[in-house]
């Protein structure tokens, strides 16, 4: 699929979607909502926000730093902002991951950038999981049934792919090595195979560990934007939720989990007893203060890129970025593969 195409299809499964939870919560309804919003909560939402931001960043440089190449921390964080930017302003196939890899790939090589990448969002979906299914079993009368088994499911999923991440060997023996010689593109995927299944258990556990003090950051932003609108959900709910929606969100198939995060979060309100356009109101406030967020990131962005054009021997972000999207390499560089350790 061209990547103007997929690009047209994300926007229009986004637009669609959204339509109709709009249409399924009562547009009115969430309007309503977000006409009263005290933007005092808000600014207080945003400052929190880039404080997980900041936490989020630090967790990328653990995991880049226990492959034995650090990146500077400051680096990383400008990466993380110039990510959320893309996520949030630009409707291509680019995507803030995609950013982070290309610019990071440099330092790192392709696979082992885009393995810290999927490393950093797999460990923060397990921490929030981890929280999420303490309180979903510490108190389980509490949590409607379905919830807690969505949550069960969900966090039992995301802890068997941190745990094979953290098995190279153990799947070298399993699947061997003349597996990868039958596929196309074989090199590439041993490389990136390799380079996804080289993290120790210790390292895997450290990044989780930094995701706790992140989700605590995320369940704040959320339960003080529903503050902001007027709402009284126990804060609980919100950590039950963070992980579903997160997974939810991480899916490909929409610009920027646009529409299909609201639909979630909606139907997990309605799952509590509360209304739908309560959820949906909440999500598109939490979109909007990614979108603030964003903003310093495409300052930075820009800024970067006029510096950039400024050093004859420097390549833009944006040149990088045209040059990768141009060749349409879904696959990362075959340079820099780790080895088993």
């Amino acid at each position: 699929m061209k990547p103007k195409r997929g690009n047209l299809i994300k926007i229009a499964i986004s637009l669609i979607v959204l339509i109709l939870v709009l249409a399924n919560a009562g547009a009115e309804g969430v309007l309503d909502r977000l006409r009263g919003v005290d933007l005092r909560w808000v600014a207080l939402a945003i400052g929190i926000h880039l404080i997980g931001v900041g936490i989020r960043a630090y967790r990328w440089w653990l995991l880049i730093a226990s492959l034995g190449t650090p990146v500077p921390f400051g680096r990383l964080l400008y990466l993380y902002l110039v990510g959320i930017f893309f996520n949030t302003f630009l409707p291509t196939g680019i995507g803030g991951d995609v950013v982070k890899i290309i610019e990071l790939a440099p330092d790192r090589g392709g696979a082992n950038a885009f393995s810290t990448v999927f490393a950093d969002r797999l460990t923060g979906i397990l921490g929030s999981s981890l929280i999420a299914l303490v309180v979903a079993l510490a108190d389980p009368a509490d949590v409607p049934a379905e919830l807690r088994t969505l949550v069960v499911a969900v966090s039992a999923g995301i802890l068997l792919a941190a745990t094979v991440m953290t098995q190279g060997r153990w799947l070298d023996r399993l699947i061997g090595r003349k597996f990868f010689s039958r596929l196309p593109m074989a090199d590439r995927l041993r490389r990136l195979y390799a380079a996804l299944t080289s993290y120790s258990p210790g390292a895997i556990a450290r990044s989780t560990l930094v995701s706790l003090p992140f989700t605590v950051t995320l369940i704040a932003t959320q339960y003080i934007l529903s503050i902001a609108l007027g709402l009284s959900i126990d804060p609980r709910y919100f950590i039950l939720f963070t992980p579903i929606i997160a997974l939810t969100q991480a899916l490909p198939i929409s610009l920027n989990g646009l529409g299909i995060r609201e639909g979630a979060l909606g139907a997990l309100f309605e799952s509590i007893g509360a209304e739908n356009q309560n959820g949906v109101a909440v999500s598109l406030l939490y979109y909007a203060v990614r979108g603030l967020t964003g903003l310093a990131g495409g300052a930075l962005y820009i800024i970067g890129n006029v510096r950039g054009a400024n050093q004859p021997t420097s390549q833009p972000t944006n040149q990088r970025i045209s040059e990768s999207t141009s060749q349409r390499s879904s696959a990362p560089s075959t340079t820099d593969s780790p080895t088993r350790g």
